[in-house]
């Protein structure tokens, strides 16, 4: 792998991304279309925003939730999102919902059931721009995060919170609708958001 490494003569673009099934794609798709080499590296949402902004990367991904940009959100990004100095390009819109067995056997229809002590929920990490957007849900609603059973167990991917509902490790898990029909289970949809990708104005000018 070192070898293949050094004899690598395709340009290369690092990307520090919050993980995605379309994210997932593009280094194939890339390499494919451009002849290009896609570093692909898997952070929450606001750790990629903070990992472009101090240069260690070429591009990053995030999402946020439509129509739900809180001042404390926006206040968030705008330490990272410049006006003048970056470019955001749209790349998918996505659902997000909650994952529940197949055939949704305990009757879990709202954010509310995750209060419920039967439910066992598998949360994913702070830094996470699915969490910010489950703690908005759960702030609107409004819900007390520590009635939720289950919110401090965290995992890093939605496929890794889907694993964890097919396993009967938990009964329910919050992430994107593609996890849920990779892992053959129910969705229940709470919330569209837009997936963006944003680098410094100057990285457009690089041949890759």
């Amino acid at each position: 792998e070192i070898n293949a490494a050094l004899m690598d003569t395709h340009p290369v673009l690092r990307l520090h991304a919050s993980h995605g099934y379309a994210i997932a794609l593009l280094p194939g798709l890339i390499e494919r279309e451009a002849a290009v080499r896609l570093e692909l590296q898997y952070l929450g949402s606001i750790d990629a925003l903070a990992s472009m902004a101090h240069g260690r990367c070429d591009l990053c991904g995030f999402h946020l939730p439509t129509g739900r940009v809180t001042p404390d959100l926006a206040a968030r990004l705008g330490r990272y999102l410049k006006p003048r100095a970056h470019r955001v390009i749209r790349l998918v819109t996505r659902t997000q919902g909650l994952f529940v067995a197949a055939g949704n056997p305990l009757g879990i229809r709202s954010l509310h059931d995750l209060t419920r002590p039967d439910v066992r929920f598998i949360n994913r990490q702070a830094s996470s721009g699915t969490r910010v957007l489950l703690d908005l849900l759960l702030a609107e609603q409004p819900i007390d995060a520590d009635r939720v059973n289950g919110y401090e167990t965290v995992e890093f991917t939605h496929a890794a919170v889907a694993a964890h509902v097919a396993s009967g490790m938990a009964d329910t898990g919050f992430g994107v609708e593609a996890a849920a029909s990779q892992f053959r289970l129910d969705f229940v949809p709470l919330a569209q958001e837009q997936y963006f990708l944003v680098c410094r104005v100057e990285t457009l000018d690089l041949p890759s």
